[in-house]
């Protein structure tokens, strides 16, 4: 797994007492490097929380020196609802954001985007779906995030998995599961054992699939002798090279992700990637045309999605990042909107983030016009100022394939020779 350097690393008392896990807790501290390392109950990790203000976590920008906060946690499948309550009212801050998961339950989590409600608020197109976690957190150190100042790694993901059946049941239609979008997995790996059991189990259930979110990672070798039996898709995201180097600081460069991803299809898993989230850097033009060609000269993906940088006003993209390094254009686009409302989580505004997709959709279409590609959680308006392209690959807003669509596994109808 990837070295963390951490401020504090707390394990639950829970851990410490079950000797799998503890044997497990113990082999991932080999990678965690703290002065700091306390077993905590629930009064210490609420207390913790108070300490570190693991609810409200600001982000990276450019800082250099970010020490995340580790909790080596286990979920809780089986408290009842009373003792649930209790704990909730006696530790609030275990359950402030229910995310972060320091109370120990959920996993199995609704992603409500996409449903009608959400569709009708705020005009956004996205698909809901079950999304399993079993991390929150990031060794790397995004400047437009804020996920590395806090790793709660569950440690007993094993019993997490023997319970799907149970969780899944007939899946009500979904046949794509992503895991997991709160981290990069695959850094904590193969320490933590996540990913590995993740595969095999929906290796043995016809008709699921899983999407295994490697992110901005290339940490993939332990994935390379798993008999997953074709039923994962392993997903990337991916950013010109002044992003990938000057704001995504600890990734994986792009070469070193993309040549992960030829690993991962050599050794027969599918392959998808996100563009996300697009950076307009000074030159984004000529760096994401450069990008494309490179994704599609060393794999063959069966899909790509793209987004533009959001949840950033004109203030905080001055602050988080570099504005020197930004396309002027860009941020007198942001300028001149400061204090208009906008579209849900786009700041960027509409004019700007359109003439970004559009030269996306016209590279992708030079360098491989069989691909299908789909925006992400995007307006309407949007997709149907793009409707005659969409529509070359059966694609619209009402019916499309994306990265973690619940309906977007391998064999889907729209996906067909898009590997060809």
């Amino acid at each position: 797994m990837d070295e963390i350097a951490a401020k504090a690393v707390y394990i639950v008392e829970d851990v410490e007492r079950d000797p799998f896990l503890r044997k497990k807790a113990h082999r991932m501290l080999g990678c965690i490097h703290s002065e700091r390392v306390e077993v905590v109950d629930d009064a210490g990790l609420n207390a913790a929380a108070i300490e570190h203000q693991l609810n409200s976590l600001p982000r990276h920008g450019l800082e250099d020196d970010i020490r995340a906060v580790v909790i080596l946690n286990r979920f809780r499948f089986d408290d009842p609802p009373e003792f649930r309550k209790a704990r909730e009212e006696q530790f609030p801050e275990l359950f402030r954001n229910a995310m972060h998961k320091l109370s120990g339950y959920g996993g199995y989590d609704w992603r409500d985007s996409g449903s009608p409600e959400y569709r009708e608020k705020t005009g956004c197109v996205c698909q809901p779906a079950y999304q399993l976690h079993t991390i929150v957190g990031c060794p790397f150190r995004c400047a437009y995030c804020g996920l590395g100042r806090l790793h709660n790694v569950l440690l007993n993901v094993e019993e997490f998995v023997g319970r799907l059946d149970g969780l899944i049941g007939d899946g009500g239609g979904q046949t794509l599961y992503q895991y997991d979008n709160w981290t990069d997995t695959v850094c904590f790996e193969p320490e933590y054992g996540g990913s590995r059991a993740m595969v095999e189990y929906f290796a043995q259930k016809p008709g699921r699939y899983l999407e295994l979110y490697v992110g901005k990672s290339d940490r993939v070798d332990f994935l390379l002798d798993v008999d997953h039996r074709g039923k994962t898709v392993c997903c990337w995201s991916l950013a010109g090279e002044t992003q990938a180097e000057r704001f995504e600081r600890g990734t994986a460069s792009l070469q070193e992700r993309l040549e992960s991803a030829r690993k991962c299809q050599e050794a027969g898993y599918a392959v998808r990637f996100r563009l996300s989230p697009i950076v307009p850097v000074r030159n984004w033009r000529e760096e994401n045309r450069a990008l494309i060609r490179r994704m599609f000269e060393t794999t063959r993906p069966d899909l790509v999605t793209f987004e533009t940088l959001r949840y950033l006003n004109y203030e905080a993209v001055c602050s988080s990042l570099d504005p020197e390094a930004l396309d002027p254009e860009l941020l007198e686009a942001m300028r001149a909107i400061q204090g208009q409302p906008v579209g849900y989580g786009c700041e960027i505004p509409d004019d700007f983030r359109r003439e970004v997709y559009g030269f996306i959709i016209e590279e992708l279409e030079a360098t491989s016009p069989a691909t299908p590609y789909a925006l992400c959680r995007e307006l309407r308006s949007t997709w149907e100022l793009y409707a005659e392209d969409f529509g070359r690959h059966g694609q619209g807003p009402d019916y499309y394939v994306c990265n973690c669509g619940p309906t977007s596994a391998p064999g889907h109808p729209l996906l067909c020779g898009a590997t060809g």
